[in-house]
């Protein structure tokens, strides 16, 4: 465990993106349980804007040289494409630094595709329960409209629901990079499972 006489780590969160036509705003924004879910497992969560130019975004990175990085849920994939831009250099770096990534919901999705695969409708995977299996079995939250259609290349399967969308991916290689679908930041309390797996996935222990 971390004592206090150490740096905390940094967790790099990406932001999703709302549009308010009534303010002409386009805002980044994240819920700050995830934040909260970041600072219970003993790290400083620090949001990402979605406005960086890549070679601005990889200087920050190299400055900052987080612990990890978690991509976020909210916002479809290819709603926002400076969004997507953000996403594809912190995938991209971390890969290459070999930093640990974590993608929730979205993020997962976004990892999927970056890895070369397609997505497919998820019915009945909003504002649900339902259970998983696999390596991990556990009931979990849902709340998307779309799953990964396959397994990405590079990657193999963690879990999956009952009716047969993959649910969770870990990488096969060096590269400690995973991506839930369901959202721990959502379970109240905090699940100790999921807090316990970041932990390790981050090597914060």
């Amino acid at each position: 465990m971390i004592n206090q006489t150490t740096k905390k780590p940094i967790i790099l969160i990406s932001q999703r993106v709302e549009r308010h036509e009534q303010r002409n705003e386009t805002r980044d924004s994240l819920d700050q349980a995830l934040s909260r879910w970041v600072v219970a497992s003993e790290a400083i969560p620090i949001n990402l804007p979605n406005t960086l130019l890549p070679e601005m975004l990889k200087e920050l990175l190299v400055q900052l040289m987080p612990t990890g990085i978690i991509l976020s849920g909210g916002n479809n994939v290819g709603e926002f494409c400076e969004r997507d831009k953000t996403e594809t250099v912190l995938l991209d770096w971390a890969k290459l630094q070999n930093v640990p990534v974590l993608g929730i919901c979205r993020g997962m999705q976004f990892i999927g595709i970056w890895s070369g695969t397609t997505l497919e409708r998820a019915k009945g995977h909003v504002a649900e329960n339902h259970e998983i299996c696999g390596d991990l079995n556990s009931i979990v939250n849902s709340y998307h409209d779309y799953s990964l259609k396959s397994v990405p290349k590079g990657f193999r399967p963690l879990a999956y629901a009952q009716d047969g969308h993959l649910e969770a991916i870990t990488s096969e290689t060096d590269w400690p990079c995973e991506g839930w679908m369901w959202h721990p930041e959502r379970d109240t309390p905090f699940d100790l499972t999921w807090l316990t797996r970041f932990r390790l996935l981050m090597r914060l222990d």
